[in-house]
């Protein structure tokens, strides 16, 4: 873990950031005055998931249980308290206050447009309100949250490519099995991954940024 640190040209996160801000905080104006875009968006995505293969059912079942609060809260705390070990200081803060504010945002944000959930099957149980999806917003931003930390922290390239692939695909298949299942509306989940891109964007963007200034101070020392 106390590894030499790759540079990273962080700028541009901001931006993109920002940009999902905004996006998620349009499409909330959206669910919240119910628009009639948003009914034909989720039954057209709806009509073109099937799931009518029992054994696919089952293995989405599985695997969207990673991606539910318990799991995500569980191996966020087992990674901050593994980077506190070795001194990993500032990159504990950026992975629990980044998914800290993300979360709390997200349940802010349910308990303000009370959304109902889709007739769901009954062997899959869902609780709470439906927006935005807590599986695509926790997914996400923990996937943003690896991402940047094997981006300063892994030096072997085809490694890194590996792990940052496997985090993506893990974010947008957690956000796909709460679509296949029937638990969200595909809306939910579009808003949770806009959310956790908003928030792990921006996050990631502080995070190189104290990094950067702390390399500096470092560098500015030894001279």
């Amino acid at each position: 873990m106390n590894t030499k640190e790759n540079k990273v040209n962080y700028q541009p996160l901001l931006l993109f950031g920002g940009a999902f801000g905004l996006f998620f905080a349009y499409w909330v104006s959206l669910i919240a005055s119910k628009n009639p875009f948003i009914k034909t968006f989720d039954t057209a995505v709806y009509n073109a998931i099937k799931n009518n293969s029992q054994l696919e059912h089952q293995l989405t079942f599985y695997w969207t249980q990673l991606g539910n609060t318990l799991t995500i809260t569980v191996f966020t705390v087992i990674l901050v308290l593994v980077l506190i070990c070795f001194r990993d200081y500032i990159h504990a803060l950026f992975a629990s206050l980044t998914m800290i504010a993300a979360n709390s945002c997200n349940s802010i944000i349910k308990n303000i447009i009370q959304r109902q959930r889709p007739h769901m099957d009954k062997s899959v149980q869902a609780n709470g309100f439906s927006f935005p999806s807590g599986h695509s917003v926790g997914s996400m931003t923990l996937a943003l949250v690896l991402i940047a930390l094997i981006v300063v922290l892994i030096k072997k390239k085809p490694l890194k490519t590996g792990l940052i692939a496997f985090c993506i695909f893990f974010a947008f298949s957690i956000g796909f099995t709460r679509m296949y299942l029937h638990v969200h509306w595909p809306s939910d989940v579009l808003g949770g991954w806009c959310e956790g891109l908003a928030f792990g964007l921006i996050g990631s963007w502080l995070f190189f940024k104290a990094l950067a200034k702390q390399r500096e101070k470092a560098e500015s020392k030894s001279e």
